[in-house]
């Protein structure tokens, strides 16, 4: 039943096939750069919502032809993926896994088609919950049937591969050469691949839901490998208020990040931290409504909660949840009051921006950003945000 409405709704199907070639290399196909449609210019697993009457198979088989060309005959189950949000809104992605079929592959709706090894696929953004599903399937027994017997084993997802230990090394290179700290700094973000990782105990998620980059958590994970070497009063101004040590205008930063963390950067930037500020914008209003109505009924975040998404802080908590644990579609109960780290905040927090876009009308939205926007302006003058931290960004024209 869907909070919003009490009425029920639809299961949504959608459904796709991972395509392994003789070598382990997996088929993913690179989407349009169509505004008007989902996470334009990602790449994906090739498949698609299912037809009236169709079978999860028979729709990803059939979502294959149309934008590869290639006929699959046959394809093994892999996993379930059920979702359901917190208008009550259900979703279920089925996927399966096949051997590549023999042919020439031909885009019939994306920009391109390509084989990405296991290392090759951390750097990329990839739509929808894809991440998962791909780290999933690369960590499973399904997989290993694929991959040659003298084939290398793929990375853990989250721990560092080939390809980042080289922009480590390359970073303490750079900055002896003479090139400042911070511009070293970029050029390793900018070469870096892996999503998340583990160090030292303390977990990094760098990536959320493919999609949303936050390179300043990346940036203090790798200021750490220049101690010494960097001013610390310039460190401190770069993770705690956000001021670059060096001056770059919004193309600079572009080139320097590169297109696509460029724009996982800004998913982050209004995702996470204009959405952060838009809460806190509308819980100042319920402050000040209670202060003027002498109401101190029902908790603040609630009221917040209500305004902005039209559910409670639990049963958004509780869809969030059940998003995290796919394979078994079992969420569990959470209040209002339950611990979440800043790493599972930052994930729920986005889940929230997605949410309220799909749900909020246009002109709402829009407004709201302003709002966000305003706010967040406000905390980078003062210089102080509720977590400790400000994004750095230069200044970014909506649309």
């Amino acid at each position: 039943m869907s909070p919003r409405t009490g009425q029920k709704v639809p299961t949504h199907v959608s459904a796709g096939i991972i395509l392994v070639d003789g070598q382990g290399r997996i088929l993913l196909e690179h989407r349009s750069d169509d505004p008007s449609i989902m996470f334009p210019g990602f790449w994906g697993i090739t498949g698609g919502a299912a037809q009236a009457g169709e079978s999860p198979e028979e729709a990803a088989r059939r979502e294959v032809a149309e934008e590869t060309g290639l006929q699959v005959r046959e394809a093994a189950p892999f996993r379930r993926y059920p979702e359901e949000d917190a208008a009550g809104l259900r979703y279920e992605l089925y996927i399966f896994h096949a051997p590549l079929p023999a042919g020439e592959a031909r885009p019939g709706e994306g920009q391109a088609l390509r084989l990405f090894s296991p290392g090759e696929l951390w750097g990329l953004p990839l739509a929808y919950n894809h991440a998962q599903v791909l780290a999933d399937f690369l960590a499973s027994d399904a997989y290993r049937g694929y991959r040659p017997r003298d084939a290398e084993l793929p990375p853990p997802v989250g721990e560092t591969a080939g390809p980042d230990s080289e922009a480590l090394d390359r970073l303490d290179e750079v900055v002896a050469e003479g090139k400042h700290w911070f511009l070293a700094l970029l050029a390793a973000i900018a070469a870096w691949r892996s999503p998340s990782e583990t160090v030292d105990g303390r977990r990094y998620e760098y990536l959320i839901d493919g999609e949303a980059f936050d390179w300043l958590l990346l940036a203090e994970r790798l200021s750490d490998e220049l101690e010494g070497l960097i001013p610390e009063a310039e460190r401190e101004d770069l993770l705690f208020h956000g001021r670059l040590p060096v001056e770059l205008d919004e193309e600079d930063f572009r080139r320097h990040l590169g297109v696509a963390k460029f724009r996982a950067h800004l998913n982050f930037l209004y995702g996470v931290r204009v959405e952060e500020a838009l809460q806190l914008a509308v819980q100042e209003e319920v402050h000040k409504e209670r202060l003027s109505r002498i109401w101190e009924n029902g908790l603040v975040d609630d009221e917040v909660s209500r305004r902005l998404y039209g559910a409670t802080w639990g049963e958004l908590l509780q869809a969030f949840r059940r998003r995290h644990a796919p394979s078994t579609g079992s969420g569990q109960a959470l209040s209002a009051g339950d611990h979440l780290s800043l790493a599972e905040l930052a994930e729920f927090t986005y889940w929230l921006f997605r949410y309220r876009l799909r749900y909020a009308d246009p002109a709402r939205v829009a407004s709201d950003t302003r709002k966000g926007l305003a706010v967040l302006s406000r905390l980078q003058a003062r210089r102080v945000w509720p977590h400790g931290r400000l994004d750095s960004t230069p200044p970014l024209r909506l649309g």
